[in-house]
């Protein structure tokens, strides 16, 4: 007779703080944070991969002046709602003593809960005289909807005698507008989460980095303040003679970091909404209009707006319709990438987008992009229609490497065009290569007819 096997252990591992990188930087405004949300019922860290969610919740998790210690469980990939209710059993009971036997963990290991199991647990809960704090590290793992169901029901049924933190990537699908209309729900993002200036001098310290203060600043607008980022520079600083100029050339295509990028950030997208931002690169920052004229969809306005809220790698501002920038990093790895595209692709991209620039007055953008695009005749007739409004930019478009130059004989051959140049890279803050177009422009102006 076969013997039955049963369910897997309980791995203590689980159980326990995650492990912390080295060297580790403790972030006080943040511990903070965390302090001030366990005042009540729900906090939660939400971000993408390498906003250091983990590390945040177990640097607080070890170092909170709680009583009982709070309790931990790190859900993993894979884990049914059954198993997350066996370790949170095992969870629970560890930090609180006195919690009942016939509590959450059912008669046989890994099945749900009975809803009287779940009564008699918020019913211990309750009569409490301290509140339990349970950490539930990367929760957007668990799809199984009753799991989460069960734990709304002891939020609101331990009368304040649990206290749940959440590290979670996502959005969950907890009724968390219950408590943010009560004014009882803290929740850090990645705005929180990314690294000031003066954390970003502190973690180069901690590795044995010192750099000069623009230097810092400047990694600080590279990486956006995203953790995982700067800890990518820190480890890779630590080697070179000259760390400032470094910086400098530290991007978003570089081996470590867009791997990471590539596996958890774009890897984490739908194909669609990636091809989106893939193609969209070609310009700096898009509305939905011109993603849809570049990319050819007509859904771009939903695309953008699920990656704003749910990516942490895409933001938009306060206009209407609002205008959408990826992270600098995952920007400069999206261009590479665009540059692997088949060879007429590219060329039709930057069309497209100067087609929709100078359709709806934006004759700059317009230019730089006709120029990308190899359309020499088109940048001439861009210039020669909007020459007064081409003088006082605004610089804040200009982002990425500069589109091909032409050819020297077709630059020599039209003045017009030694102009148009000359405007893009004036556009761009390059003055020395605008002089240089200019003195091209100056030098063949002869080739013009008279009327010009």
């Amino acid at each position: 007779m076969p013997t039955a096997v049963g369910p897997p252990p309980l791995l203590a591992s689980r159980l326990s703080p995650a492990a912390l990188p080295e060297p580790v930087l403790v972030r006080p405004r943040l511990l903070g944070r965390l302090d001030e949300g366990v005042a009540g019922p729900v906090t939660l860290v939400s971000a993408p991969a390498g906003w250091g969610k983990t590390t945040l919740l177990a640097s607080w998790a070890r170092v909170a002046r709680a009583e009982p210690p709070p309790a931990w469980v790190a859900v993993e990939t894979g884990d049914t709602g059954e198993r997350l209710w066996s370790y949170l059993a095992a969870a629970l009971r560890a930090a609180a003593e006195g919690m009942p036997d016939d509590g959450p963990q059912p008669p046989v290991p890994d099945t749900p809960p009975r809803p009287d199991q779940l009564e008699l647990l918020a019913a211990a809960l309750a009569a409490r005289e301290r509140p339990v704090l349970l950490v539930l590290d990367d929760l957007h793992r668990i799809t199984d909807p009753a799991a989460l169901t069960g734990l709304e029901f002891l939020l609101r049924h331990a009368e304040q005698r649990l206290r749940l933190v959440v590290g979670a990537r996502t959005e969950l699908p907890l009724a968390l507008h219950r408590w943010r209309l009560a004014g009882e729900l803290t929740e850090i993002g990645p705005d929180e989460l990314a690294f000031t200036e003066d954390e970003v001098a502190d973690l180069l310290v901690a590795h044995g980095v010192r750099l000069p203060v623009a230097a810092v600043s400047r990694l600080r607008e590279r990486t956006g303040g995203w953790p995982a980022g700067l800890r990518f520079a820190a480890l890779a600083l630590r080697t070179q003679p000259d760390p400032a100029r470094w910086v400098e050339r530290f991007s978003g295509d570089q081996p470590d970091v867009a791997g990471y990028l590539r596996e958890e950030v774009l890897g984490a997208l739908d194909p669609d909404a990636r091809e989106l931002l893939r193609r969209s690169a070609v310009a700096a920052a898009v509305c939905a209009d011109l993603a849809d004229a570049v990319t050819g969809r007509t859904d771009s306005a939903q695309v953008l707006t699920a990656l704003a809220r749910d990516s942490g790698f895409v933001r938009h501002d306060d206009s209407s319709p609002p205008w959408y920038r990826c992270h600098p990093l995952l920007a400069d790895l999206l261009r590479d990438e665009l540059g692997r595209l088949p060879a007429d692709e590219l060329p039709d991209l930057h069309r497209r987008a100067a087609g929709w620039y100078a359709g709806n007055g934006r004759p700059a953008e317009a230019l730089r992009h006709a120029l990308a695009a190899g359309e020499w005749d088109g940048a001439s007739e861009l210039l020669i229609a909007h020459w007064p409004e081409l003088a006082p930019y605004d610089r804040e478009m200009a982002a990425g490497p500069p589109p091909a130059a032409p050819p020297v004989e077709a630059v020599r051959r039209d003045p017009e065009l030694a102009l148009a140049c000359a405007a893009e890279r004036a556009y761009a803050g390059d003055v020395g290569a605008a002089a240089g177009y200019l003195r091209v422009a100056v030098g063949h102006a002869r080739a013009l007819p008279a009327p010009r």
